[in-house]
């Protein structure tokens, strides 16, 4: 691979934090006075991991699949919670009770999809690397 050349893993980061931005700047359009502060602080922290994490794998970070993987399948995971299920806690934000519009839904959505996406691709790097997910146990 040439050296300017993105890899999926980059292509994967690009694509979860523009998604992020994204459904950031639907939150504002559709108002914040509703948002609780743990949907503010959930939010920030997915914001962050996204940019950590395009960061990482730009600078091609031999920690960046398994960061990838991580912060991908905790947001694809936490963004249904807090947007798609009926009110459990203060981290939601159910868009079937609030009625949003079919903009919101495409971009939640995608954003879903995109930290998905970027969870597998970090999880396929990670075999491709042949690094084991976790510690083996040794008997002693």
């Amino acid at each position: 691979m040439g050296k300017g050349r993105l890899d999926m893993l980059s292509v994967a980061a690009i694509a979860f934090f523009a998604a992020n931005v994204l459904h950031t700047l639907d939150h504002q359009r559709q108002g914040t006075e509703r948002l609780t502060t743990e949907i503010y602080v959930g939010g920030s922290v997915i914001s962050i991991l996204a940019v950590v994490t395009l960061v990482m794998a730009l600078r091609r970070n031999p920690q960046a699949p398994l960061v990838a993987t991580v912060v991908g399948f905790w947001t694809g995971l936490g963004v249904i919670a807090s947007h798609i299920l009926p009110h459990w806690s203060a981290f939601s934000d159910p868009y079937p009770a609030l009625h949003v519009d079919a903009l919101s839904w495409v971009i939640v959505l995608l954003e879903i999809g995109a930290a998905f996406a970027l969870g597998v691709v970090g999880l396929m790097k990670l075999r491709h690397q042949g690094r084991p997910l976790a510690a083996p146990h040794q008997v002693t």
